[in-house]
């Protein structure tokens, strides 16, 4: 312990002496050496200081730029967004010239004919014919003979009571010529009955009585006939008959048809020929009756062939057609209607039909896009009314709407015209067929300028 405090002594007095001014920087290594250890001596090492006596070094504050770095790319993407807004520009809708065209023309194609196929169907109906029948007289025959041997005659109007009380009355005189015994004179003359009505039908010899003079008898020897009460009468008319064979003749064809159409294979489509129809009835025209039943026989065949070969037939002819009415111009819109109408002729030995179609469809005129970049060149910077102006006296234009925002003069920049081409819907409608798909569908193409 005594040793230590000396050595720190002389070390305090080292420290307090002046230290001369250095004429050069040195540089020192510090080498840390192990102090020399006594032999039972103790040292005691104070503890390290605290690290909290340190400064500790700040660190930089980089999170900064990620907020930035997001903001910039809002900023961005806002001004690359409202930029084309600011700017003026036009939307214009052109509706192009349509055309229909419609041919009519023969195919032959390959066919078969189908065996002959016939069906029967009855239908009955109430009788519609109306009419009110007076009451009628009932007429017959008066024999009148004579027993005496000179004729005699008995007057026109003569007045028989038969035994039921009905009175008759002859419409002629009766000159009976004079018996001649065994026999009697006879005279036949016409009679009806005094009142109309059925009551005047009387029977034979129901009149059977001397009457008028002297040995003359008069009889009805057949019966009165023809009277009839006054009533209202129903009875077949023509159009009982041919509302019924219309009905039939309808129901029958669709069934027809659907028979034949069964016996179809894919690819293959059918054509009726004429059907031959055979039409009876219960009653005749005129006759009085309730009702009426009314029986169609109808007798089919048709024509078998390649629906796929007809439509590529029917598909050449048109555009054959197109091309030389309308130009290269035009295009077909939508799906052309193919309408069979008949055949013409068929050669079963070699198996070939002629038939009759007619095809319609819709052309409308094609812009291209260079076409629209040319029209954006001619109208750029003029006004509303200017552009439409020449656009109408552009071939194929029948129809102009420019929707320019805020302004009434067209952007000056073609690449701020944007052309929409509206075609119009399809506006022949063929009458049906298998052939003909659906149709009616709007096209509407949008061709925005490219320069």
């Amino acid at each position: 312990m005594h040793t230590n405090a000396v050595e720190e002594a002389a070390l305090t007095e080292d420290t307090t002496e002046p230290q001369p001014e250095a004429q050069e920087t040195e540089t020192i290594a510090l080498v840390p050496t192990e102090p020399d250890v006594i032999e039972g001596e103790v040292i005691e090492i104070e503890p390290p200081e605290a690290l909290e006596n340190y400064p500790s070094q700040k660190q930089k504050p980089y999170w900064v730029l990620i907020p930035f770095t997001v903001l910039c790319c809002i900023v961005f993407v806002a001004a690359s967004s409202l930029l084309p807004l600011l700017s003026p520009s036009a939307t214009i809708t052109i509706i192009p010239v349509s055309r229909d065209l419609s041919i009519t023309a023969t195919i032959e194609v390959r066919s078969n004919v189908l065996p002959a196929l016939t069906l029967s169907q009855s239908q009955t109906t109430q009788a519609s014919g109306k009419h009110h029948q007076d009451a009628t007289y009932a007429h017959g025959a008066i024999t009148f003979y004579n027993g005496q041997f000179r004729s005699q005659t008995i007057a026109a109007g003569t007045i028989l009571t038969g035994v039921d009380g009905v009175p008759v009355i002859t419409d002629q005189p009766a000159r009976i010529p004079a018996g001649n015994p065994p026999s009697y004179g006879q005279a036949i003359v016409t009679a009806h009955a005094v009142h109309t009505g059925a009551q005047g039908n009387i029977q034979a010899y129901n009149v059977n009585q001397a009457c008028c003079t002297t040995s003359v008898l008069a009889k009805n020897t057949e019966a009165f006939s023809g009277g009839t009460d006054a009533k209202d009468v129903t009875f077949v008319t023509q159009d009982d008959i041919q509302r019924i064979a219309t009905s039939l003749t309808a129901t029958l064809g669709t069934s027809e048809q659907a028979a034949l159409q069964a016996q179809l294979i894919p690819g293959e489509g059918l054509s009726i020929l004429p059907c031959s129809n055979v039409l009876r009835s219960d009653h005749l025209i005129g006759d009085q009756a309730q009702q009426v039943t009314v029986t169609l026989s109808q007798t089919c065949t048709a024509v078998v062939y390649s629906t796929a070969f007809l439509l590529d037939k029917a598909t050449r002819l048109l555009t054959q057609a197109a091309a030389q009415q309308l130009g290269t111009a035009y295009r077909l819109m939508g799906t052309m209607q193919v309408s069979i109408l008949h055949p013409t002729h068929i050669d079963q030995r070699r198996g070939l039909a002629i038939i009759a179609v007619r095809v319609d469809a819709v052309y409308s005129y094609q812009l291209s896009q260079s076409e629209t970049h040319h029209l954006a060149i001619l109208i750029a910077g003029k006004s509303k009314q200017q552009a439409q102006h020449i656009l109408l006296a552009e071939p194929g234009i029948q129809g102009v709407t420019i929707q320019v925002a805020n302004v009434t003069t067209l952007p000056t920049d073609p690449m701020r015209i944007r052309f929409l081409i509206f075609y119009s819907p399809l506006s022949t409608v063929a009458p049906g067929s298998p052939l003909a798909p659906s149709h009616g569908e709007e096209l509407a193409q949008s061709l925005p300028i490219i320069s």
